[in-house]
């Protein structure tokens, strides 16, 4: 194969080969190969894919913010070569001509400028406040802008190359665009905002952008004679653009593509109407679809579509519950693509990572175990060792081993730079639970201040911690204050990350049994909440039933009251008990055809009637698929 002036073919294999080091363990190599060549815009998107799986592992602020430099300072190296007042000039005065600067280059420049953006709101969108949501809605309003455009393009080469409609490996949809309508009439870019401009009147007009004349809202957008003149022709004078190079470029817009799609599906309502506001969708399928089709390819990303594939079944799936309770409903498409990837990456400790998932999704937590600790002996890389330690400490306590899950959190506290106080307090709920009460307190002592200097003081994880250990002064010297509320409040996080699930039928029955046999808990409704889960993870519908039934009665959901505000009062407090008995409720109910109404009743009263409890994003996407399940 043979591209333009004779580097880019090396460049695209080295990136490739970059990108396998670091999947292989060889985390030093990698950074030294692609630090060697950052001159190389291929070789800078690869080192930039490095510093964001560094900083999605470790949510370390350092990581994060190094991150985030990296890819900004790639979106403006980006924007420069291929924005439009660099076409202008070079049309105006003759500074670049096509010998010079190939089309496949171009198309490869859109598509690392579009991950960018992409990889910078998602980073941007873990900040978790207003602010940040609307910064990030931004940038992905302009990355879908180019990935349109780009896809159009690389779309009609491909067609016009292979002389076929569909893609070939995939059902590959078309993009869906939000016109401009009478729901959403004055949608409008900022006219600093760069974007690339489509060179196409056949293909879709996204929202925003000028109609066919020029003129938005009445106006004429003086950006539009100028865009004119911007990567005009180029779909067509593809004669410098090998079939190799065409169908790589299709496996690499695809990739960023489905990471967007799929994103942007994971979001929860409120962030949705931002989403739409701004003029664009997410559909999960279309997400997957694309992401499939760019493993297939021979582009430096197609390793990292397989990764992408294995978070979102082994991890996104279980913790949003997208599939209820079955945690299990990604388990054999993971499992699939990890056996396919053996050859090149069975020693991988990141696949290793993934392996382990699988395993404890399954239930087979010794399983799970033995591939964790493959990973840590595999990998040289702290992120990693870490990680695998976060999901040891997890397989420990979804087998309610309470003396090994306080020894992995306790060693987390010590060795993440990541929200120590969230392992403190998962350390002191364990350590309590195994009837240490003294060493329980002592720990959630030490959280004000843990909390006081962390990066995420304000998120809704930190804000949950706090109020847990909270409770811990209050009601540390009662009488109620023993091994069993420790316990119950140990269920309770196995609740709210979707573990109980993975339990096996056994530690369930124990669970169960400690439940039934515990006077005092720590909120009202908590343990008939716990039971409830834990009566559909056995199959025991109706017995679950009558638990969520007895939950919201205690609570005094059943007949609430109106505040002064039209919302609802939910008891005595602790709004996340009622929200998520709701919700369990409904979505049982709803399984039974005679019950939908009141399923799907119980879920918008969720839905609509509670603000700002505990894990309310991450109840309202749960929310938000169920209802669309429902139809």
């Amino acid at each position: 194969m043979q591209e333009t002036n004779g580097r880019t073919d090396y460049d695209w294999h080295l990136a490739r080969e970059g990108i396998q080091l670091l999947l292989n363990n060889k985390i030093t190599e990698a950074e030294q190969l692609f630090g060697e060549r950052k001159d190389n815009v291929q070789m800078a998107a690869g080192y930039c894919f490095v510093t964001f799986m560094n900083a999605l592992m470790t949510f370390e602020d350092e990581k994060l913010q190094e991150s985030l430099q990296t890819l900004r300072d790639m979106e403006k190296r980006c924007a420069q070569d291929i924005g439009w007042l660099k076409a202008v000039r070079n049309k105006m005065f003759g500074t670049d001509s096509p010998s010079e600067r190939a089309q496949a280059e171009k198309l490869e420049e859109q598509i690392i400028l579009a991950d960018s953006q992409v990889c910078v709101a998602l980073l941007t969108f873990l900040q978790q406040d207003l602010t940040s949501y609307v910064k990030g809605g931004w940038v992905l309003r302009k990355a879908w802008k180019v990935y349109q455009h780009t896809y159009s393009q690389i779309l009609h080469l491909y067609r016009k190359t292979f002389g076929c409609e569909d893609v070939p490996g995939s059902q590959f949809p078309s993009w869906k665009v939000i016109t401009r309508g009478a729901s959403n009439p004055n949608l409008q870019s900022p006219s600093s905002e760069w974007s690339v401009p489509s060179y196409n009147s056949s293909a879709p007009t996204p929202s925003g952008s000028t109609t066919p004349n020029g003129r938005t809202n009445g106006f004429r957008n003086p950006f539009s004679i100028l865009s004119s003149f911007s990567m005009h022709g180029d779909a067509s004078s593809n004669s410098s653009v090998s079939p190799e190079v065409v169908s790589r470029l299709m496996s690499a817009v695809s990739f960023g593509y489905g990471i967007f799609q799929l994103c942007i599906s994971l979001l929860p309502p409120s962030l949705l109407k931002l989403i739409h506001f701004l003029g664009f969708e997410g559909d999960r399928q279309v997400g997957i679809a694309a992401l499939m089709f760019a493993r297939q390819g021979h582009d430096m990303r197609a390793p990292l579509a397989s990764l992408a594939l294995l978070w979102y079944h082994t991890i996104v799936r279980p913790f949003f519950a997208l599939d209820g309770s079955n945690v299990r409903a990604g388990v054999e498409a993971a499992q699939h693509l990890i056996t396919e990837s053996q050859n090149d990456f069975g020693q991988s400790a990141l696949f290793l990572f993934f392996k382990g998932r699988v395993e404890r999704l399954k239930s087979n937590i010794d399983g799970a175990l033995e591939a964790y600790q493959a990973a840590v002996v595999k990998s040289p890389q702290r992120e990693i060792q870490l990680l695998c330690l976060h999901e040891v400490g997890w397989c420990h306590l979804i087998q309610l081993d309470w003396k090994q899950a306080h020894q992995c959190f306790l060693q987390l506290k010590l060795r993440s730079r990541w929200s120590k106080s969230f392992y403190t307090y998962l350390a002191a709920v364990c350590t309590g639970a195994s009837g240490n009460l003294d060493e329980a307190i002592r720990l959630t002592q030490e959280v004000p201040g843990l909390s006081a200097a962390s990066q995420q003081r304000s998120t809704q994880l930190e804000s949950f911690i706090l109020r847990r250990t909270n409770r811990f002064s209050v009601e540390r010297d009662s009488q109620h204050f023993d091994q069993a509320y420790c316990r119950l409040l140990a269920f309770e996080l196995l609740f709210l990350w979707n573990a109980l699930p993975s339990c096996s039928v056994q530690h369930i029955n124990n669970l169960l049994e400690d439940c039934q046999s515990t006077g005092h808990e720590p909120m009202e409704g908590l343990r008939h909440l716990v039971m409830g889960a834990a009566q559909c993870c056995l199959g025991l519908h109706d017995e679950a039933v009558a638990s969520f039934r007895t939950c919201l009665a205690k609570r005094g959901e059943l007949e609430p009251c109106e505040n002064g505000e039209g919302g609802l009062v939910p008891g005595a407090g602790d709004h996340h008990i009622s929200a998520f008995a709701l919700y369990e409720l409904g979505t049982l109910l709803c399984k039974d055809q005679s019950m939908v109404e009141e399923g799907k009743a119980l879920l918008l009263q969720a839905q609509s009637n509670y603000k700002g409890y505990d894990f309310e994003n991450r109840l309202n996407v749960r929310i938000h698929a169920a209802l669309r399940n429902i139809g």
